[in-house]
């Protein structure tokens, strides 16, 4: 981890235009103290959304609750909504402090933190780095560079877009029983440790493949095995049971969540991962020419398959 000396900081002049805004969100407020931390919060999420405008990010002001009055009342919030990103906490820190605090209040429901001081006069905000992750306090030293949170921006636009890593390419079922089978769907045996296996097949089916799938960020990410086992019911359908395993380890994390859609896109099935499970999975029957989708969800990050038998 670099120190704060050596890493990339941005630094923003906070305008008169930047001034009256904030001004505007915090006069009505009676509470000083109340009114200064809205004025902070302003100047604050302004200097990001200008960094991030300047980076090539879209951003919705309008949609943040950092512009809602009634919420910034209440809370002590400091939010930017990145599009198809989310939101982004934009944390005032003063001219003197070694730390940034983030409120309780605004642990969830944000990408990622990021550290804006202000000078003594507040003419001026520098970015200072960020966290993916909340805590009461964040030592300055400790936040990651804005080399890491523009990466990290565009890492997880990419994996948020509905198109990322999701089969382009529908997978014929129907194929696999006469042993056409795409070279992208492994054997099992390539992808579960003996352990797993011997958990996995207590009944013999006709045809087994797997395939890895990666949820999340690289720094955080998990890697499950989506298992489809299929076999011949009847001339016109066929059953399939699909189970999700952990691969490097013994047990999934827990609200990794599997779902099946119809053709429609409405769900039909679903299943979530719960503390300690060692696998989950939906068993159900399709008939020829159905199609449907395969579904596995951990967080925010999500990966699709679509099938037709």
């Amino acid at each position: 981890m670099k120190s704060m000396t050596e890493q990339l900081t941005f630094s923003i002049t906070l305008t008169r235009e930047a001034h009256t805004i904030a001004e505007e969100y915090s006069k009505s407020i009676s509470n000083s103290l109340k009114q200064q931390q809205i004025y902070v919060n302003t100047l604050a999420v302004y200097a990001v959304d200008s960094y991030l405008q300047c980076m090539g990010f879209a951003t919705d002001l309008q949609a943040s609750d950092s512009r809602d009055r009634l919420t910034i009342k209440l809370m002590n919030v400091a939010d930017l909504v990145i599009e198809n990103i989310g939101k982004i906490e934009c944390r005032p820190v003063l001219a003197t402090a070694e730390v940034c605090e983030i409120p309780a209040e605004v642990w969830s429901d944000r990408v990622g933190y990021v550290a804006v001081q202000l000078s003594s006069d507040c003419k001026e905000a520098t970015i200072l780095g960020f966290t993916p992750q909340a805590e009461a306090e964040i030592p300055l030293s400790q936040l990651q560079s804005l080399e890491d949170f523009l990466l990290y921006l565009s890492e997880l636009e990419i994996a948020k877009s509905p198109h990322h890593e999701n089969s382009s390419t529908i997978v014929n079922l129907g194929q696999w029983l006469h042993g056409f089978i795409d070279t992208s769907w492994q054997s099992i045996e390539q992808l579960l440790n003996p352990q797993q296996l011997g958990l996995a097949f207590k009944s013999a089916v006709t045809t087994t493949r797997g395939q890895k799938i990666d949820l999340g960020m690289p720094i955080e990410q998990i890697s499950v095995a989506l298992v489809v086992k299929i076999s011949e019911a009847t001339a016109s359908e066929i059953e399939i049971l699909t189970q999700v395993y952990p691969i490097r380890n013994n047990v999934l994390p827990e609200g990794v969540q599997l779902s099946i859609n119809d053709e429609s896109g409405d769900n039909v099935l679903s299943v979530t991962s719960r503390n300690e499970d060692n696998w989950i999975q939906l068993e159900f029957s399709a008939e020829l020419g159905e199609k449907f989708q395969i579904i596995i969800t951990h967080g925010e990050f999500q990966q699709s398959r679509v099938f037709e038998v």
